[in-house]
């Protein structure tokens, strides 16, 4: 039971703040693909999930556990080696914190 709402409380924790997707031309091989989650690592809870590389479609999908600001966006990319063509932000959700999960307590009666 303990492990039960251990694992609801962690899962209501990995809401993302944003959705970005960066339009990034020039990307060809998996060494992009380490240098855009490289450089994004910190602005992301989970850096496999949450920074998608499409090297046919040179996009760059970021769910961040913030906001960023464009400027942000552009240096993290131009740091990978690379130009930020276009920039659309997709979603933002507000990071919310976590619900405190209350168990009932039940009474248990011993018959002698």
């Amino acid at each position: 039971m303990k492990k039960l709402l251990l694992a609801l409380l962690l899962t209501s924790t990995s809401l993302f703040a944003e959705e970005i997707k960066v339009h990034v031309p020039g990307m060809v091989c998996q060494m992009c693909v380490q240098g855009m989650q490289k450089q994004f690592k910190s602005a992301v809870i989970d850096v496999e999930k949450d920074v998608l590389v499409d090297l046919d479609k040179k996009i760059v999908t970021v769910k961040t556990k913030e906001v960023l600001t464009d400027e942000d966006i552009k240096k993290r990319v131009q740091n990978a080696g690379y130009n930020a063509k276009k920039i659309i932000r997709v979603a933002k959700i507000e990071t919310l914190k976590p619900k405190k999960l209350e168990v009932p307590k039940k009474e248990i009666k011993i018959k002698k």
